[in-house]
């Protein structure tokens, strides 16, 4: 039996879904002086626990971008939806006010290489982040911090990524 028509149909098949898959952009995600964010959570591991999340959002969110594309973010301040209720023992996290809204501060830059693509200081947030409705793609553990940065992504970062393509 002749496997030679085998083996060039699988390396021909190999080529074209490594063809078919791209390189995408990455993240630079980095915290400036964390200890002084509004509410982070309560509890170090909280907090350890809201940075991991929000990188891996902005993560997430790289996969967007170009090839050699770099999202740098300085986080400045976190802010998350709702508040510690104080009196109860599981430290439950109230949503429900208007000083209760998601708030994020943040330092960004975008660049190719070398090249300054986009740059600037942004204060996010949602006033009526209780009134929208979730979408599906909404989940994880910090459900309106994403959307908001969902927001910021498609609105500030997106358009100026796709036009240097």
């Amino acid at each position: 039996m002749n496997r030679l028509p085998l083996i060039a149909a699988a390396l021909l098949s190999a080529c074209l879904f490594a063809g078919a898959a791209h390189a995408v952009g990455r993240a630079e995600v980095r915290y400036v002086t964390p200890e002084k964010f509004a509410d982070a959570g309560f509890g170090a591991l909280e907090k350890e626990r809201t940075q991991q999340a929000l990188t891996a959002h902005f993560n997430r969110l790289a996969r967007h971008l170009p090839d050699g594309q770099v999202l740098r973010v300085d986080i400045t301040d976190v802010d998350l939806a709702g508040e510690v209720d104080s009196f109860s023992m599981h430290r439950l996290r109230v949503m429900g006010q208007l000083p209760d809204a998601p708030r994020l501060g943040l330092k960004f830059e975008l660049r190719q290489g070398e090249q300054l693509l986009a740059q600037g200081e942004d204060q996010l947030t949602d006033l009526m982040y209780l009134e929208r409705r979730l979408n599906r793609r909404d989940d994880g553990p910090l459900v309106y911090e994403g959307r908001l940065l969902d927001q910021w992504f498609d609105t500030r970062i997106k358009t100026v990524a796709s036009a240097v393509r």
